[in-house]
């Protein structure tokens, strides 16, 4: 019997026939499971990035408070899996094939003039990664050598979230509650006590995607404190603010603001929860005074069903890159990103800040 006449089953070689239908019924298996994992998940579950997403990067912190979440090692199986999580968010196969194809460059390698979206493929400087003590202004800067492409990275799929209801829904009933641990909170209480003046001052303050409480030091006393959130009954608590505006910036991201009207503004674990994220920054950008400071700070907590698609694809490396090049693209001086997680910490804590030129 010639290998033409033989039964499409025991064609060629059965056993790897045999062998890629078993894979794709595991993965398929896979697929259901997830899906039905992420059906359950309830509205108001907040759920940790790093034991589903960052189980690659999954190890013991390392010296000096400096999360493992940071490193993409070089394994090549290890670095693919990280590609493909955002190459799955890409539009064409093409373009998906592309990105995986790269998995073995290095930083020096990659052409953002020809894919600007290869900028989510740089990688840390790894002896460079230390913790920066909040209470110290001798900060490592953990992006200082990343490169910006020309053209945005990003694309429209990145910003699509689970849950495209109305965020006026999901947030209606007031959550008294802190998002982060209070080792997370020390510290960035911390770093703001060396970023804000100290007492009564004529500064003015913004506080973006606000709650009931914004982490300031209890002796920053500006003249002006404003917080825009989602939620009246949560801000009216928050006893930092001199006034505030409910607001959804993912309906309406033009800020109600003058220009030129804050020295600074912060947004505490909230930036993965923007679907419109340049439009918000450049608003930022425009109300910020000449000179004045934006401090992005997060952790790796989030609603899963309302952080965007990039964000719960990718580690906490990618994240300090995504939100510098929101800075970037919304015309800031080049941002800064600083670990400032406490070595006794559990949620980790990083910022990303910049200035407006």
């Amino acid at each position: 019997q010639t290998t033409a006449s033989k039964p499409r089953m025991t064609r060629g070689r059965p056993h790897q026939t045999s062998f890629a239908f078993a894979l794709l019924c595991t993965a398929s298996v896979l697929l259901l499971a997830a899906l039905w994992r992420t059906a359950k998940l309830p509205k108001t579950a907040m759920l940790r990035n790093s034991p589903s997403k960052l189980k690659h990067v999954a190890g013991a912190r390392l010296s000096r408070g400096v999360s493992t979440a940071l490193f993409l090692p070089n394994r090549p199986g290890t670095r693919r899996s990280v590609i493909r999580g955002i190459a799955g968010t890409m539009s064409t196969m093409a373009a998906g094939a592309a990105f995986a194809s790269s998995a073995g460059t290095t930083s020096d390698q990659i052409d953002l003039k020809q894919n600007p979206r290869s900028f989510f493929l740089q990688e840390p400087i790894k002896e460079n990664i230390k913790r920066t003590d909040p209470l110290s202004k001798d900060r490592a800067d953990l992006i200082g050598h990343i490169e910006y492409p020309e053209k945005s990275p990003f694309i429209s799929g990145d910003f699509k979230r689970y849950d495209e209801a109305d965020d006026s829904d999901f947030y209606s009933q007031p959550r008294f509650v802190t998002h982060i641990d209070d080792k997370a909170i020390e510290a960035l209480r911390q770093y703001y006590s060396t970023q804000l003046p100290k007492g009564d001052s004529k500064a003015a303050i913004l506080d973006i995607c606000s709650s009931w409480i914004s982490h300031y030091p209890e002796d920053f006393k500006p003249e002006k404190s404003v917080g825009l959130g989602m939620n009246g009954a949560e801000l009216k608590e928050n006893k930092q603010l001199t006034s505030y505006v409910v607001q959804n910036l993912n309906i309406e991201p033009k800020l109600p603001f003058a220009d030129n009207s804050f020295d600074y503004v912060t947004n505490v674990v909230s930036v993965d929860y923007l679907a419109r994220p340049i439009e918000t920054f450049k608003e930022i950008n425009r109300v910020l005074k000449p000179g004045g400071r934006l401090i992005n700070s997060f952790s790796n907590r989030c609603f899963p069903t309302k952080a965007i698609e990039l964000w719960l694809n990718t580690p906490d490396w990618t994240h300090l890159l995504i939100v510098a090049s929101y800075f970037k693209i919304a015309g800031f001086e080049s941002p800064q990103a600083y670990d400032i997680t406490l070595p006794d910490g559990r949620d980790p804590m990083y910022v990303v800040e910049a200035v407006k030129k």
